[in-house]
């Protein structure tokens, strides 16, 4: 049982529980690709890279063979769960029954649980090879902005989208749909960016609303969960296909009446995922200072 049911005993001037301010649900699941109904502990993806056509120089001879190039990426995956008890007698003593709240609560968790595993996964050091034994740390050197000591900047977005164009990103539909992650930090260094606020540079209008919601070819999603260290605030610009997220069970809840626990009620989430950087040139770390 939880030791703070107690602030919800009776009070007859409450009406309901109510959630305080959280993120209710993941933010950044539709901007990854989702490989559903995995088995076993970790999956394995395999990929072939770019190969080069050879001249050919003599007739009637041999055909020149290539050693396409392949590569194998492993995602290993991590169960979670959140649970909590509600007595029979916490029911009798407050004016709602916490339950439904809980299952609220808990299927939020689930929901930021997948974002803090597809954020850890963007700069990690992802598992390659024919048994994951083999390792691609992300490249600091071509795919990393450094901050400058400065906010987001349209200079920065720029420069990202500049390194994706390079490394030859497709652009469009589906996987090949382009997605920035920042935080309301990262939005606010836009919205006051004097470049970005000039009409003739910015068609979005976003000052209007507020908001930032595609521009340059991104789509914008917010986090408030991305790492930050000192004051270096880690922001993301990627490529849809270029980032894997595995799942081996769909969040689920479960309500259940526990006899061993003088008949308490048990709400329980539990779920079962792990996430991998596909490939480094469709991932470009943008740093910010705050």
């Amino acid at each position: 049982m939880s030791t703070e049911i107690t602030t919800a005993f009776v009070k007859q001037f409450t009406d309901g529980i109510t959630l305080l301010q959280q993120q209710m649900g993941s933010n950044l699941r539709g901007g990854v690709s989702v490989e559903a109904n995995i088995k076993g502990d970790r999956a394995f993806f395999d990929q072939v890279d770019a190969t080069n056509m050879a001249q050919i120089t003599t007739r009637h001879g041999d055909t020149t063979l290539t050693d396409t190039p392949h590569r194998r990426r492993m995602v290993t995956l991590s169960p979670y769960e959140v649970a909590d008890l509600v007595d029979r007698v916490d029911k009798i003593r407050t004016l709602n029954d916490p339950t439904n709240s809980y299952v609220k609560s808990f299927a939020a968790a689930a929901g930021r649980q997948i974002d803090d595993t597809v954020i850890a996964a963007f700069d990690a050091t992802a598992k390659t090879g024919v048994d994951g034994s083999g390792s691609d740390a992300f490249d600091t050197t071509n795919y990393q902005i450094v901050h400058g000591g400065t906010g987001l900047t349209t200079a920065k977005i720029v420069q990202a989208r500049q390194i994706l164009e390079s490394a030859e990103n497709n652009e469009g539909g589906g996987d090949d749909e382009w997605f920035f992650v920042t935080n309301a930090a990262g939005r606010q260094d836009l919205l006051t960016d004097a470049q970005f606020q000039d009409s003739d540079f910015n068609s979005v209008k976003a000052l209007v609303n507020g908001e930032v919601n595609q521009w340059l070819g991104f789509t914008f999603l917010k986090s408030e969960r991305l790492s930050i260290t000192g004051s270096t605030r880690s922001n993301f610009a990627w490529r849809k296909g270029s980032m894997k997220l595995a799942i081996g069970q769909e969040a689920r809840g479960f309500i259940d009446v526990l006899p061993g626990k003088r008949h308490s009620t048990q709400v329980r989430y539990e779920m079962d995922l792990g996430a991998v950087r596909m490939d480094q040139k469709g991932v470009v770390e943008v740093q910010v200072t705050e």
